[in-house]
């Protein structure tokens, strides 16, 4: 019974992910037809990066990755921070903290139904960070 109630919360997730992305893909097709020329490309009010149910997830409410804290959907502070060291220098890619050590350049980021990829790119390195959710069924039987 258990392993229903987890694969139930798993498709809720899902499903509440792509309703967010269905939403915002929607304004952006609007918008490329009202305007008659391309629009930017697509930026949902904010990124999911671990949607595994409605009770825990974690969301990138700015820009870029660097830019804010991670949250959860509610606002809820649920922090992730990610270091990189090139060369020997640490470069933030996640998080605000710590606000000493230098971001490294995003340069790109797309939003999927099922993942996230962000790119990176500076001191001669590029570096792709992929979130995924486990969207996989507990039991196939």
């Amino acid at each position: 019974m258990t392993t229903k109630k987890n694969y139930l919360k798993l498709i809720a997730a899902v499903i509440v992910q792509a309703m967010a992305l269905a939403a915002c893909l929607q304004s952006a097709v609007a918008q490329r037809t009202t305007e008659g020329r391309n629009a930017p490309p697509l930026r949902p009010p904010s990124v999911p990066l671990v949607a595994c149910d409605p009770y825990f997830s974690i969301w990138s409410p700015a820009d870029q990755l660097t830019g804010a804290d991670t949250v959860h959907w509610t606002g809820k502070p649920h922090r992730l921070a990610s270091l990189v060291r090139i060369d020997g220098k640490p470069f933030r890619v996640m998080g605000k903290a710590p606000a000493d050590v230098p971001a490294l350049p995003q340069t790109n980021l797309e939003v999927l139904p099922t993942r996230t990829i962000y790119t990176f790119d500076g001191e001669g390195t590029r570096l792709t960070l992929t979130f995924m959710t486990p969207a996989l069924p507990d039991d196939l039987n």
